[in-house]
């Protein structure tokens, strides 16, 4: 294919991308939206079931502090953890503790206002450094001073509510069932998306030489270090989950096999901005290289169905029987290698190679056995860097 054929392709091959990439965000979409719409369920639920419980069981008028505390260490987002829920429940509580303990002892007014915020927050850095908890602290002692309480209310009764609500939200987070697999197994789906993007964008670049689309594919590699340090923390939230939830402890294997994944897929994606670079370099001398873009492509096209894999929880083994048909192929010295720009691509795909069918469950060794061994080797595998 000449390079102006090449050119008089593209425009019919965007849009079929730009639809792929609109499919692949409604899907993240919807799924988003169906999770925000159960943790905001649950939030109601346990701000419900606290201010009825300090109403009707404890007598409390206004049990306004019960609902907030169960509210906020509810959370309205999916990193709902132990940890967070007693940081904010306990927060809540301290503070509203601070604020009752300056009433009784000094009464309300501006000075007391002044004096309870600052030992509030005093005390929440003390106990615990962490924003979230000083906030807390801070905001409900200001509240308890600033807002009176009902004629009928005892001392501490609001501090009362308030660990009520902390409770509540604990509980929440130990019992309400929660898949430990849904966050780390979207936040595979955008990464994988993205190498596998990357990959057959740079493969198109070097098959019709053109550097523009490389410098794209490139630019498109660089962003996406923030996905991988979401997907260590959705990992985190996860592995939690499967330690203090009854119901996510089926779900351990699969997020220790997800885990595993996370370590291979950054290692992956690290290799192909190394991999974008070199395409870059490749297009912009102007020959086309279609031989070694279908090296490229294939192992876009696995780690397309990686991610299928890992998202559905279905086996891997499709995915790695076919990178390993890739891999097989990553000889730098082939009869295609035509000069030292082709040999250094296959040498940089050869380690990607590696590191994707790790992500699919193959150990280091398996992994390198599916490489061609080197003519100055006397091992499996690409030479020792």
């Amino acid at each position: 294919m000449s390079r102006e054929n090449g050119s008089r392709l593209r425009p019919s091959a965007w849009p079929g991308q730009a639809a792929g990439h609109l499919r692949n965000r409604t899907r993240l979409g919807a799924r988003r939206t169906r999770a925000n719409l159960s943790q905001l369920l649950q939030v109601t639920v346990g701000a419900t079931l606290a201010y009825a419980f300090c109403q009707v069981v404890l007598g409390h008028e206004y049990p306004f502090l019960a609902a907030v505390a169960a509210a906020v260490g509810t959370g309205v987002t999916a990193d709902r953890r132990v940890r967070r829920s007693m940081e904010i429940g306990f927060g809540a509580t301290a503070g509203v503790l601070v604020g009752e303990l300056m009433l009784v002892t000094f009464g309300s007014g501006l000075w007391q206002l002044a004096v309870t915020m600052i030992l509030g927050l005093m005390v929440g850095t003390m106990i615990n450094s962490g924003g979230i908890f000083i906030t807390q602290i801070g905001v409900q002692s200001v509240y308890v001073i600033t807002v009176p309480q009902a004629a009928a209310a005892q001392p501490f009764d609001r501090t009362v509510d308030a660990l009520v609500g902390a409770v509540v939200a604990i509980l929440m987070a130990l019992i309400v069932p929660n898949d430990a697999r849904k966050g780390p197994r979207d936040k595979a789906s955008s990464l994988l998306t993205e190498i596998s993007e990357t990959l057959l964008e740079s493969a198109d670049a070097l098959a019709r030489a053109d550097a523009h689309a490389a410098r794209r594919a490139l630019s498109r590699a660089r962003d996406t270090q923030g996905i991988v340090d979401s997907w260590r923390s959705t990992l985190r939230i996860s592995q939690e989950a499967t330690r203090i939830n009854a119901r996510s402890r089926r779900y351990a294997a699969e997020v220790t096999r997800l885990a595993r994944a996370v370590e291979f897929t950054d290692r992956a994606m690290r290799m192909v901005r190394v991999v974008a670079r070199r395409t870059q370099a490749m297009a912009e001398l102007g020959t086309e290289r279609p031989q070694h873009a279908e090296l490229v492509r294939g192992l876009g096209e696995g780690a397309r169905r990686l991610r299928v894999a890992l998202e559905r929880g279905t086996s891997r083994t499709p995915a790695e029987e076919f990178l390993s048909e890739v891999a097989a192929r990553l000889d730098p010295n082939g009869r295609d290698a035509a000069d030292m720009q082709d040999r250094t691509l296959v040498l940089l795909l050869r380690p990607l190679a590696v590191d994707l069918l790790q992500a699919a469950g193959l150990t280091e060794e398996a992994a390198l056995e599916q490489l061609p061994v080197l003519s100055d080797d006397t091992a499996e595998g690409p030479p020792v860097e």
